[in-house]
């Protein structure tokens, strides 16, 4: 039996692509295992930071929107007449 030249380049491409897919998933666990040492938990931890501060910035605006409709509240309760208020309560 004689092997044909296009089984021996589907061979070697086979075995090409699976060489770099190999070396791709190499590199990203070195990636990953750099990431999780002294500098990737540094940055990690400033991330952490700058989502801190964001979250303590949404809960300021909160707080501000929930003062301006109380105060718009407040407003349109003024608004109403004495002899109606009974009817709102």
């Amino acid at each position: 039996m004689q092997r044909s030249r296009r089984g021996g380049i589907n061979r070697f491409v086979k075995r090409f692509m699976m060489t770099i897919l190999a070396v791709m998933f190499m590199a990203a666990g070195v990636a990953g295992f750099f990431m999780f040492t002294m500098s990737g938990n540094e940055w990690l931890e400033q991330l952490l930071s700058y989502g801190n501060e964001l979250s303590f910035r949404a809960e300021g605006l909160d707080l501000r929107f929930e003062q301006w409709t109380d105060s718009l509240e407040t407003r349109f309760e003024q608004m109403i007449p004495e002899t109606v208020r009974p009817f709102f309560d």
